[in-house]
């Protein structure tokens, strides 16, 4: 995507080439402000009692890596002023290099794991109790990025940077729709747990907590046993957007 390329670029002269985890932001979390916020007039804007990442004439952004929890008092008091989207990053691709005191690159590998938007419900559903208010949104970013750490003493590793390299998915979470949207279309008309798991390819702890956003945004209800297991469907409404 030629506009985060373009992001990359402005948060990297925003480092003033002083190199990697210098900045007073992590190059990440500037390179996603700018994605969504080119203009950099529009960063760091005081509204009310906090400082906004930006204010655009779309609302507020505000970027949050990881503890999307922390964002609350923001929230509480943005939210009635203006629209307000939290980007949230997962790494659906990760190089680790390791380099020197010097930043000489002594290792690099590509990592076996690989995020995506299921990866990021521990964080969203920390946010469950602001679905329903019409001016959020979340904005779950599918980055490839490239780690950063040095070696310290003893063989221990310190992190410095992520460095964003790509962007390869973008879903924006904003209404019961774009929840239930992330049900693959083919799955059958009743499930259990395990088997959203199998399907997602995902640990049992990101489903629970989707599955319970499902139902408190009313896109599954209950609909019996299977055994000892639940069985969720998706409720009529959104079952006719999908045949639709």
């Amino acid at each position: 995507m030629d506009d985060f390329a373009a992001a990359i670029a402005a948060a990297e002269r925003d480092a003033g080439g002083k190199g990697i985890g210098t900045l007073g932001e992590k190059t990440l979390h500037l390179a996603l402000k700018y994605y969504f916020a080119p203009d950099p007039e529009t960063h760091e804007r005081p509204l009310g009692s906090f400082v906004a990442d930006a204010v655009t004439e779309e609302g507020v952004i505000e970027v949050q890596t990881r503890g999307l929890s922390r964002l609350k008092p923001k929230l509480d008091a943005f939210l009635p002023l203006c629209p307000v989207t939290v980007v949230h990053p997962v790494a659906v691709g990760k190089w680790l290099l390791r380099v020197d005191e010097n930043g000489e690159l002594l290792s690099k590998r590509r990592s076996p794991k690989h995020e995506s938007v299921y990866s990021a419900m521990r964080e969203i559903y920390t946010l469950r109790d602001y679905m329903t208010n019409v001016n959020f949104r979340i904005a779950v970013c599918g980055v490839e990025l490239a780690e950063y750490s040095v070696a310290g003493k003893r063989g221990r590793k310190y992190k410095l940077d992520r460095m964003p390299l790509a962007l390869h998915a973008l879903w924006m979470l904003e209404s019961p729709e774009d929840y239930a949207a992330l049900l693959p279309r083919a799955f059958p008309e009743a499930f259990t747990l395990p088997e959203l798991c199998e399907v997602l390819h995902q640990p049992e702890m990101p489903c629970r907590l989707f599955l319970s956003l499902l139902q408190r945004l009313g896109c599954v209800a209950e609909c019996g046993k299977r055994g000892r297991l639940k069985l969720w469907q998706r409720t009529e409404s959104v079952s006719a957007a999908i045949r639709g």
